[in-house]
């Protein structure tokens, strides 16, 4: 029995419009950075920001004034935990009012707000996606997205290398990596590797050598994307997803892998470096000594890690309200301009989530990746499951690790140009396990 129950066998409206409203938001990222708007004190409103709420309430409409699917209510979906969290951040930003301004409140609120349209894409993606073909669709939609990113960013590397004279927009200085239009090569780096695990798992279970050679020139497009970020957290996502799929999977293709990535090693310095460097930090993270890390960033980052325990000591159970992290470092002093965009956020998912909604925002957001993987695994694990799910399952698990381990590094399960993609790969993967097709 699937999440939604089809009123008649012919898609309805709502169905059809969400399918092709969702394949359109899937291109929205690529714009990255140059979609971005700047009002006021925000620090910018993204293409997606603006073109969503609309999507959402002509979709809404017709879900509600036509033929639609009923609502399944099983303990095990998604919405129940999403619900929750929702309801949390809320709760969160009403108590920060004790401590925090009206108008910083009312900044965090609309934080909120954009998580939820986001995490709305959920619902509509659930609601249309009746056929394989029609994940398919998704997926395919997401891949082109994904190569016109890394075509930009190859681009990038050539025409503008430098990012040092963005450095006062708030950027960071970056200097001959790949950011793409993202502008930030952590961000697309876990983007990539989210891609190239689903597709992994979907290359497993083609039986057409055609579509097996192009999922591999695709993937290698993407690896030679994200190898160019020199993003270690990126590195380490990809690593994390691959490893649990070709461990379930196929552990020739792992041995494959991990030559492939000491032959990457061996013809790049910037690369080796960064290995090294990443070599040190995991000793600076597991002593917490970030005096003695000669790596200036990875020094930053266990700074800012302590910077956000200290937060999550002083209000654990409700946090300090969702995403007011900017007005609250700056009141704590742990930055001097709200306006660069690491004010807002921690360099790491859970402990942002963990010091903004507290101890009950980070367990019910736990529990929405703990189902995510569930759904997954058991997914590609049914046997009932015909070929072509099974590698997608599959691959959507080693994606849903791959953002969890990127997650602890990265602010990535906030970043709204990710959520697009995150929140219908949880539908799909949720689909698949309650829906044998």
């Amino acid at each position: 029995m699937d999440f939604m129950t089809q009123a008649q066998k012919k898609p309805v409206l709502s169905t059809r419009f969400g399918h092709v409203g969702l394949a359109f938001l899937m291109f929205l990222p690529v714009l990255g950075e140059f979609g971005r708007i700047f009002i006021g004190p925000f620090n910018g409103i993204i293409a997606s920001d603006i073109i969503i709420p609309p999507f959402l309430i002509i979709w809404f409409f017709l879900f509600f004034t036509g033929p639609h699917q009923r609502l399944n209510k099983i303990p095990e979906r998604i919405w129940l935990p999403l619900l929750l969290f929702i309801a949390i951040a809320f709760l969160s930003l009403l108590r920060s009012l004790l401590f925090l301004d009206n108008s910083e409140v009312i900044s965090g609120s609309l934080y909120l707000i954009r998580f939820i349209q986001y995490a709305l894409l959920y619902f509509v993606t659930l609601s249309s996606i009746q056929t394989y073909k029609q994940k398919e669709t998704l997926i395919k939609f997401m891949v082109i997205s994904a190569l016109l990113i890394a075509i930009a960013g190859f681009i990038q590397l050539q025409i503008f290398p430098d990012l040092q004279e963005l450095e006062a927009e708030g950027y960071d200085p970056h200097i001959n990596r790949l950011v793409s239009t993202w502008l930030d090569p952590n961000f697309v780096g876990g983007f990539f590797a989210i891609i190239i695990s689903v597709l992994t798992g979907i290359f497993l279970y083609k039986k057409s050598l055609k579509q097996k050679i192009t999922l591999a020139i695709i993937i290698a497009i993407l690896a030679v994307a994200l190898f160019l970020t020199f993003s270690r957290s990126a590195y380490l996502a990809l690593i994390a997803g691959l490893f649990v799929i070709t461990i379930l999977k196929s552990r020739k293709l792992l041995v494959a892998i991990t030559i492939l990535c000491v032959l990457g090693l061996a013809v790049s310095e910037r690369a080796q470096e960064r290995t090294a460097e990443l070599i040190t930090s995991i000793s600076s993270v597991l002593t917490t000594n970030a005096v003695e890390n000669p790596d200036p960033t990875a020094r930053l980052r266990i700074q800012n890690w302590q910077q956000t325990w200290y937060l999550i000591e002083k209000r654990p159970l409700l946090g300090s309200g969702y995403n007011n992290l900017r007005s609250v470092n700056y009141r704590e002093g742990f930055v001097t301009d709200t306006e660069i965009h690491s004010a807002s956020g921690s360099d790491s998912s859970l402990l942002t989530i963990f010091a903004t909604t507290g101890v009950f925002g980070l367990i019910t957001y736990l529990w929405i990746i703990f189902l995510a993987l569930k759904h997954s695994f058991f997914g590609w694990r049914d046997s009932k499951s015909k070929p072509a799910s099974k590698g997608l399952s599959l691959g959507i698990l080693g994606a849903t690790t791959s953002i969890l381990i990127h997650s602890l590094f990265v602010n990535s399960l906030l970043f709204a140009p990710i959520l697009i993609y995150l929140w219908p790969l949880f539908a799909i993967a949720e689909s698949t396990h309650f829906k044998k097709y």
